[in-house]
Formats: structure tokens, C-alpha cells, sequence
């Protein structure tokens, strides 16, 4: 039994030495249990908020109480204003910078509620939405809890709304009659004022819009035919496969910061077996072996993207040739950026197994934060701010301006200038850091 102990001591001994297996069995999911945790929480609901312009022309008491409601929400965060141009001023959308904005992906969905939203006369609501279904599940969550809003809330106007379309087709003379006729019945059998009666389903009542006490569950059925909710896709109507065009950016960045952390480190290998040494009794400088490794990796991370995006391209339907100069610079930008990374994990450790325990961790992480698996809205605030901070963030943003709305070079400049300014800070710091490293 003693030499059992003694055995069972020197596995935990080696394991705990490990890095990598340290790193792979505990930080990895830890990190990632952290990041559902915050997405999702402890109801089994998304915790982030979905971003959406709100639009209010009407002055109806009607859109104040849809417009209370909205804002309340909390799966949805309504947008009213916007900065302008000279960076000072504060503006209210209006219907037209609003699906500006949508068109351009600065947002996803935008909802107006016009003029005649609600009159005197209206025996309907109008509602106009706007949306861009780059990622569905976002698009999704925004119109179900839009339309759970209005119709747990509006069917206290049902009554009002029945007679007035019962007037379009009867006649204003023809509806009174039958309502008074109705009240009259009432008053009768069941002893209510048919002045009150009549009242109730003629007049808005904005105290009763405004209290949370009625039950509206078993009235919002019938709300559809009440309602004109008139909904357009302003993006990505003639994208073949929209499944696929959304999220095969980030799925292969994912597995190219994979490939290309494998062929950075591989100097660590190059080092074990001898080759390290040997090239350095040739007239070959420190350097030449850093940027003949950096080049190679760069252009193996385009090759890797390229065939990649090809491959979506033939068999799924992914257009990818619409737009194919601008997909081409993108794909130079973020070979860079990742290339960078793999050249930093390099310099900041000192074996094959400790690069590739903590490029796991980072890759994942980095994976789930900038957008490959999930919405980036779905992340609590501060979590979206750091998914800011992640190549892979710029990259699938950058990827979906390309494959989804066919940005021109302006659209994607951003992302390329993070991407390469990502790369050359990166790289800068990892030279350094290569002086006093491993060659």
C-alpha cells in the first residue's frame, strides 16, 4: 500500500509539471465556464442585451406606453440618439438614418413607429421594422421580444380597434347603433351603465394602458389581425447559403490561429532535434530564421484561408468572387495578426508543450469572445469590451462586411488597421522578446 501512495505522490508531482495538462484540465474550462456563465446566467436566459433603434414619431398615447415598454426590456437596448459628424452634437434618429444604419451594420434592427402609428381613426396598429439578419440568433431575439412586447401589451386597445374595423365595413352610423344596442342589452341584464359600457369601447383609457394588472395572455392571440407589422430585410436578401456566409469567418479563424501557433512553435522542435544548432553554424543570422519562419507562416495562413473560403465557395454556395479583392486584403490582414500571435507565444515560452497548453487557452477564449461561436451582443457590457481587444473580433467583423453586405474597401478599412497594427505591435514586442529567448 505504501508503494502505491508513493506512486500516486509521483503522477501528481509529474502532472502538476506539466503545464500543458494543468492548463488544458482546469484553466480551459474555467475560462470558458466563465464566459457562458456570463452569457447565459443562471436562468437559462441570454444576460446581454441586443442593440435596437427605436423611432418614435408618434405622439399617441399608445407608442409612449410600447415605448416605455421597449426601453424596460431586458433583453433589448433601445437606441435613440446618435453623435453626428462633428463629433459634439446629439441627434435623434429618424426613419432614414435609422435603416442608414442598419444597411451599413452599425446595428441590427431598427423599429419605427410612424406618424399614423395611432389616430382617432386607426382601427390598426402600423409598425415598421428594419433588420439585418447577419447573425440570426441576434435577429431572432430582437423581433420575438419585440412582438412579445407589443402583444402582451396592446390588447388592452382590442376593444377600440374590433369596432373601429367594424366601422370600415358596417359604417360609423351602423357601429354606433349596434354598440348602443349592446350597451343597452348590458345595462339590462347585468346592470352596467351602458354610457360607461359604450365608453370603454370607444374612448383610450390611458391609466388602464399603463397598469401592469391586467391579464393579457389569452388577448394577445387575437392581436395579429389588429396589428400591421411591416418588416423588411434590408441585408443579405440574396445571399445563397446565410448560414454558412455568417459564420465560416469565424470558424476559420479559429482553426488558423490553431495552424499557425503549430507552425510558429515548431521552432521548439527544430531546437530538440538539433536543426536549431546546425543552422546556426551556417551563415545564416538569428534573424533570417525569424522572418523565413514569419514568411512561411504567413503565407501557409493564406493559403489555409483561401482554400478554406474556396471550399465554401463550391460546395455550399458562398459567394465569395462578388467581392473578391477586398476578401483577399482581409485575408493578408488577419494571416498577419495571427501569424503575430503565434510568434508571441513562441517568445514568451520555453517548450513545445507550454506554447501549446496556453495557445489552447488563449485560442478558445479569444474564439468565444471576438464572435466565432456566438453574437458578440449576447455578452454582458463589459465582456463586449474586451471582445475589442480580440484579433478574431476584427476579423469575422471584417469577414461578414466582405461575404454578407459586400463592403466596399472603405467598410473594411477599420478592420484592416487594427488587424495590421495588431500584427506589427505584436511582432515588435515578440522580436524583442526573441533576443533574450529561445535562439
Amino acid at each position: 500500500m505504501k508503494n502505491i501512495y508513493h506512486l500516486i505522490i509521483k503522477d501528481i508531482i509529474r502532472f502538476l509539471n506539466d503545464k500543458r495538462a494543468v492548463i488544458l484540465t482546469f484553466l480551459v474550462p474555467i475560462m470558458l465556464i466563465i464566459i457562458f456563465g456570463n452569457i447565459f446566467g443562471g436562468s437559462g436566459g441570454v444576460r446581454g442585451k441586443a442593440s435596437l433603434i427605436l423611432v418614435n414619431e408618434s405622439n399617441s398615447i399608445v407608442a409612449k406606453l410600447l415605448e416605455a415598454k421597449l426601453d424596460s426590456s431586458k433583453s433589448l437596448q433601445t437606441v435613440k440618439t446618435y453623435t453626428a459628424e462633428n463629433g459634439k452634437d446629439t441627434l435623434k434618429f429618424d426613419e432614414e438614418t435609422a435603416k442608414e444604419w442598419v444597411r451599413t451594420g452599425r446595428i441590427s434592427a431598427a423599429v419605427v413607429m410612424p406618424k399614423d402609428f395611432f389616430t382617432d381613426t386607426s382601427s390598426a396598429i402600423k409598425i415598421k421594422f428594419y433588420y439585418d439578419p447577419k447573425n440570426e440568433i441576434e435577429s431572432n431575439i430582437i423581433q420575438g421580444n419585440m412582438q412579445q412586447t407589443i402583444f402582451t401589451q396592446i390588447p388592452r386597445m382590442m376593444p377600440i380597434l374590433m369596432q373601429r374595423k367594424a366601422a370600415n365595413y358596417l359604417g360609423n352610423d351602423s357601429t354606433k347603433r349596434f354598440l348602443k344596442g349592446m350597451g343597452n342589452i348590458v345595462h339590462k341584464y347585468f346592470g352596467v351603465s351602458s354610457d360607461s359600457f359604450y365608453n370603454r369601447l370607444t374612448n383610450v383609457d390611458s391609466a388602464s394602458l399603463f397598469s401592469s394588472s391586467a391579464d393579457t395572455s389569452r388577448e394577445s392571440n387575437f392581436m395579429s389581425n389588429l396589428i400591421k407589422f411591416d418588416s423588411e430585410q434590408l441585408v443579405g436578401k440574396k445571399i445563397t447559403n446565410p448560414g454558412l456566409t455568417r459564420s465560416v469567418g469565424g470558424w476559420a479563424m479559429m482553426f488558423l490561429l490553431f495552424s499557425l501557433t503549430g507552425a510558429a512553435t515548431s521552432i521548439f522542435e527544430e531546437k530538440n532535434e538539433g536543426t536549431l544548432k546546425r543552422l546556426l553554424c551556417m551563415p545564416i543570422t538569428r534573424s533570417d530564421i525569424l522572418w523565413s519562419k514569419y514568411i512561411y507562416s504567413m503565407l501557409l495562413g493564406m493559403v489555409q484561408l483561401l482554400v478554406m473560403f474556396l471550399f465554401a465557395w463550391a460546395f455550399f454556395g458562398v459567394e465569395i468572387f462578388a467581392n473578391f479583392g477586398n476578401l483577399l486584403i482581409l485575408i493578408i490582414a488577419s494571416a498577419a495578426a495571427a501569424v503575430s500571435f503565434g510568434m508571441l507565444i513562441t517568445s514568451i515560452t520555453k517548450t513545445y508543450s507550454q506554447a501549446n497548453g496556453i495557445s489552447t487557452l488563449l485560442i478558445l477564449v479569444m474564439s468565444a469572445l471576438g464572435g466565432s461561436w456566438f453574437p458578440t451582443s449576447f455578452l454582458p457590457d463589459w465582456m463586449q469590451v474586451i471582445s475589442k481587444g480580440t484579433l478574431t473580433f476584427w476579423s469575422m467583423e471584417g469577414f461578414l462586411q466582405v461575404l454578407w453586405r459586400h463592403s466596399n474597401f472603405a467598410g473594411i478599412a477599420p478592420n484592416v488597421l487594427v488587424l495590421l497594427s495588431i500584427a506589427f505591435l505584436i511582432n515588435f514586442y515578440a522580436l524583442i522578446r526573441f533576443r533574450r529567448g529561445i535562439i
